[in-house]
């Protein structure tokens, strides 16, 4: 209520005055912005010139503006009254109240309302009324405060009361209902991290958690696989973590540590065992499956698309639930198999939210894992060649200064078995009498007495597979190879645990070989390389003491046989009147083709070849091998036609075998013939053909 009001209810309990009269009173009536001024009134006024100028003919609705408000709810409006100092002082205001619209018979005189006979007692004063104490005060006319005195407002601390209603609302709407459990003064904590005062449903706070338990499990897992230097420990690093966090059954780990292998085989597993079988191969449909997706898969989608019988039955034996590829970008490297969680609950958005940032956590350190093998192994292999190269030299050097064959076979021996771990073998050497077959010249593994029963033809197929280029040629089914069962008895192929060949080659020709039996450890590539390199240095140096030897007669004129059998023919042709031709078969691009395909698929490819010739030719013809990739026949009472038919024949099944290299490379080879008498009769144009082509 504002003050006016109260003003106004005042005034209505008060005596009517007698407004019949129109005669002035004897005392002039005060004015009603005299006695607000009176009201208003501070003890101790203050100068008018510190809160308004000079001009003090400004309107009371533009001073009351500037006062402030008693009651926060209700205000004094006195924007509508009129300017009071444009009234005469002899006017009668009761006009005013009539301006109005205001029963003039309702209306009692306000001056009653400031007489001190008729001011209200404090006991009966509304106790809303306020204490006001204004900052500032109206100006006062001194002439007519003295005609008028105000009553004085009953003493209200308007705080108080705030206090008592802000109390009594507060009781209403308690922050914490009575009773309830405090936090203990006597303890001292920084929050209170047990009260729940949330307002979203309990399953928010338990997914919450949970979630934040994912990410502290990520971390764990990003440490444990990323500590990782090889795969083996990746895996099973990957494989326990995923377990250990997400509660699943199984996982099976799905990949290719190989980057030119296109399939992904099961290379870790833990909850099921791994089966051979488990592989995925680029064509099959989930492996295109994965490699498209960025995200989890489930299995029950896969088998409900009409997978092929193969790749359904492999996610039958995973009893897969979800599918997580393994990927860090643009790459897929594999996908992890998850079973069914344990307790028997489906999986959640946080659980695959969990394994997909896994999945792409794992995929980068799949990354990082093979760059590390590499290095690894390209500084093993580089400190491996180091080592190779270091010892082939110092063995070359030791063999430079050997000047007997007992000297060069004791070196070559004990070289072996130290680089290679050899441990039962045999080495063999051409016979220089017969020129025909390989004889042994020292072994730990044939007896004395039955080294004089091993010999190897120098046309048998062993010694035609060998003498080619230098390698590593291992007899795989060596037990049932009929030449060798025709040597060895069948208690001394059961005693050997290999037959390796390591020929021993000097300017295309076959010196020997080293046939070894049983080795301490298997052969690496790196062993492999180490054995050629050492006979290929040895080779020259057996050739040379074979030469100074009393069996240097085999080496002064390398087609010694075939200038004898050459001339043989010459003579059997001029009695008898006959005919024979000498054909030459040499493959072409010998060295493009061993550095494109390797020695081993050379070897197999002139080793058919010369097979082919054999099969064709006959009992009276003869056949040897004069260089690497060139044979010789000499067919016995054939002209040139006749030898055509053959030579078509050879050319014909050698076709149809032909199948040794990819359609980006064809190989060739090419036939020189001569034929006695019509194309020549000098044995000296024979050989020229044979060396030169």
């Amino acid at each position: 209520m504002g003050l006016l009001d109260k003003a106004e209810k005042v005034q209505s309990a008060s005596p009517k005055p007698d407004h019949t009269s129109d005669k002035p009173s004897a005392k002039p009536a005060s004015s009603l912005l005299q006695k607000a001024e009176g009201f208003l009134k501070s003890p101790e006024p203050t100068p008018a010139t510190e809160w308004i100028d000079d001009d003090f003919s400004l309107p009371a609705s533009e001073i009351s503006d500037d006062l402030p408000v008693p009651d926060s709810e209700e205000e004094i409006d006195l924007s509508d009254l009129p300017d009071f100092d444009q009234l005469s002082d002899g006017e009668d205001h009761d006009d005013f109240w009539n301006d109005e619209g205001t029963n003039k018979e309702d209306n009692s005189d306000i001056g009653d309302l400031f007489d001190e006979e008729k001011t209200p007692s404090p006991e009966k004063e509304d106790d809303s009324l306020l204490e006001y104490e204004p900052e500032f005060e109206l100006p006062s006319d001194p002439e007519k405060d003295a005609e008028s005195e105000l009553a004085e407002l009953p003493e209200v601390n308007l705080f108080d009361e705030w206090e008592k209603e802000a109390q009594a609302e507060s009781s209403k709407h308690p922050i914490q209902p009575p009773g309830e459990d405090v936090a203990p003064s006597d303890k001292q904590f920084l929050f209170d991290d047990e009260s729940d005062f949330g307002t979203a449903p309990m399953a928010h706070h338990l997914a919450s958690k949970k979630r934040i338990e994912n990410y502290q499990a990520v971390f764990e897992i990003t440490k444990e696989i990323a500590s990782s230097n090889e795969f083996s420990e990746y895996f099973e690093n990957l494989v326990y973590s995923i377990i250990g966090q997400v509660g699943c059954s199984s996982v099976v780990v799905f990949t290719s540590t190989n980057p030119e292998v296109t399939r992904w085989d099961a290379v870790e597993a833990q909850g099921l065992n791994l089966k051979d079988n488990w592989s995925l191969f680029s064509s099959d449909d989930i492996y295109q499956r994965i490699l498209d997706s960025e995200t989890v898969i489930y299995a029950g989608d896969l088998k409900r698309s009409r997978l092929p019988e193969r790749e359904l039955t492999i996610l039958n034996e995973l009893d897969a639930e979800i599918l997580v590829p393994l990927r860090n970008k643009e790459e897929c490297y594999g996908f992890l198999s998850l079973g069914k969680l344990i307790n028997g609950e489906e999986y959640i958005t946080d659980d695959l939210e969990f394994v997909k940032i896994v999945g792409d956590i794992a995929g980068s350190v799949f990354t990082r894992v093979a760059q590390f093998e590499k290095l690894t192994e390209e500084l093993i292999n580089a400190k491996q060649v180091i080592e190779t190269n270091e010892s082939v030299l110092q063995f070359a050097r030791e063999f430079a200064s050997v000047r007997k064959m007992d000297d060069a076979y004791d070196l070559l021996i004990e070289s072996i078995k130290k680089k290679l771990g050899v441990k039962q073998f045999s080495f063999l050497v051409l016979d220089s009498e017969t020129r025909s077959d390989y004889v042994i010249f020292g072994s730990n593994f044939i007896l004395p007495e039955r080294a004089k029963d091993f010999k190897l033809s120098k046309d048998s197929d062993i010694v035609g597979m060998v003498s080619n280029v230098p390698g590593v040629y291992k007899l795989e089914n060596f037990r049932d190879d009929v030449e060798l069962k025709s040597i060895f008895t069948n208690d001394e192929l059961g005693v050997m645990s290999e037959f390796t060949i390591l020929p021993i080659i000097n300017l295309n020709w076959l010196v020997g070989m080293v046939v070894v039996h049983s080795t301490g450890k298997p052969w690496t590539d790196i062993t492999r390389d180490v054995a050629v390199a050492m006979l290929e240095t040895s080779a020259p140096v057996f050739a040379n003491l074979l030469i100074l030897s009393e069996k240097e007669a085999l080496f002064r004129n390398p087609f010694n046989p075939l200038e004898s059998k050459i001339l043989s023919e010459i003579d059997k042709a001029k009695d008898l009147n006959l005919s024979f031709t000498v054909s030459l078969f040499k493959i072409q691009n010998v060295p493009r083709m061993i550095h494109l395909f390797g020695a081993g698929k050379f070897a197999r490819y002139a080793d058919t070849l010369r097979k082919t010739i054999i099969d064709h030719i006959g009992e009276n013809d003869f056949f040897t091998r004069v260089g690497q990739g060139k044979f010789a026949i000499i067919l016995h009472g054939k002209d040139k036609e006749e030898s055509e038919i053959v030579i078509r024949k050879i050319k014909s099944s050698f076709t149809k075998k032909d199948d040794f290299f990819d359609a980006n490379f064809k190989p060739s080879y090419r036939i020189l013939t001569l034929a006695y008498p019509t194309d020549t009769k000098d044995k000296n144009q024979f050989l020229e053909m044979i060396e030169e082509a």
